[in-house]
């Protein structure tokens, strides 16, 4: 576990670690990531609505109210019920599916 962790703080891996926290203090009500651009290129967003993620202050409310397609206006946000952090896991060919259908309408 030491190398391991050795590893990623040599990688850069530390930041993005520490970001929910450092935003946890936060007023959630500006958690506005995109406030200065606007990302215009279809996005697809896959979550689990048991995504330990989501209990971050602020980040339910965000992905499912219009600020983040204020920010994103051509996003398709879908959710699997039962899934959780790693979808991709639980429900690999559910997943594919979603991909590949988002890529062939946007190719």
């Amino acid at each position: 576990l030491q190398m391991y962790s050795s590893l990623y703080e040599k990688s850069g891996f530390v930041f993005p670690m520490q970001v929910p926290y450092l935003c946890s203090k936060r007023d959630p009500g500006r958690l506005t990531p995109f406030s200065d651009c606007t990302i215009q290129a279809p996005c697809l967003l896959i979550m689990g609505t048991k995504d330990y993620f989501l209990k971050f202050p602020g980040v339910e409310y965000y992905v499912n109210s219009e600020m983040l397609k204020s920010a994103v206006p051509n996003i398709e946000i879908k959710f699997f019920p039962e899934g959780c952090h790693f979808v991709q896991e639980q429900f690999p060919e559910e997943v594919n599916k979603l991909l590949l259908g988002f890529l062939n309408q946007h190719l």
